[in-house]
């Protein structure tokens, strides 16, 4: 995801981007809807071999003529991950605004990914399974981030899977450990070789489950460090993962705490 381009210094442009995610052996990039490089999303693929796999956006009351307007403009990518908080919770507003974007996906072969996210309206993947189960629309999923599971404390993650798992579109991943120093009071974001949750055990369940989707890295300005180094370093446990599950699969199946 771009945000772990956008510092407290400033945004690396999308060209250093693109070369630095080629460069660490990523295959391609969430943007930001507030990025100023949407409309050069058709060259990122000619120009570097990166696939564009989504576009985040987020909707709150006053942002329709905003997050209509991507949802009309958008080339070179078909799937919006989208997090509502228009609330405290789930409200009519954001129904109104799923029943009103739906119709534009049908018309241009998009797809809205439900983004369950820590302290906004939507923060539960029980939310987002909800939703889905309302509109019964096939260009509805989810976005299960292991980010904002473990920040929102949701726990029961085998069950939280399986609830998801019909409408489970993509998964985004980071370090993280619960600290009130971290986004919103809740948790950090760190590169994936940092932080107490335990994306091994995550991936596991995914890879037992048959998962073939596209996984995030998710990034933020609070990692501190040089970008690249990040990225180096989150690629590289990553695939040591990926790896390890391969040859080990069974590892990632853990018993119960004893307390």
């Amino acid at each position: 995801m771009d945000f772990i381009f956008q510092t407290a210094l400033g945004t690396y442009p999308l060209a250093a981007q693109c070369e630095m995610l080629a460069e660490t052996g990523y295959q391609g990039l969430t943007m930001s809807a507030w990025s100023s490089d949407l409309k050069s999303i058709p060259l990122i693929k000619p120009s570097w071999g990166l696939d564009v796999g989504a576009i985040y956006l987020i909707y709150r009351q006053g942002l329709e003529s905003f997050v209509t307007g991507i949802f009309e403009s958008v080339e070179g990518c078909t799937t919006i991950e989208l997090a509502l908080h228009s609330g405290e919770t789930v409200t009519d507003l954001d129904r109104r605004m799923l029943e009103h974007l739906l119709p534009v996906c049908e018309r241009r072969g998009l797809r809205i990914a439900l983004y369950p996210h820590a302290r906004y309206g939507m923060q539960t993947t029980s939310e987002a399974v909800a939703l889905c189960e309302e509109f019964n629309h096939p260009l509805l999923s989810i976005v299960f981030n292991g980010y904002h599971w473990y920040a929102n404390q949701e726990k029961l993650l085998e069950q939280r899977l399986d609830a998801v798992w019909p409408w489970l579109h993509q998964v985004n991943i980071a370090g993280s450990r619960r600290s009130p120093l971290g986004w919103g009071g809740l948790a950090t974001i760190e590169p994936l070789d940092e932080g107490e949750m335990d994306n091994f055990v995550l991936m596991g369940a995914l890879l037992r489950r048959g998962f073939d989707g596209r996984v995030g890295v998710l990034g933020w300005e609070s990692m501190g460090g040089d970008v690249y180094g990040n990225l180096q370093r989150s690629e590289k446990a990553f695939r040591s993962m990926e790896h390890r599950l391969a040859a080990h699969p069974e590892w990632a199946v853990l018993n119960e705490l004893p307390y």
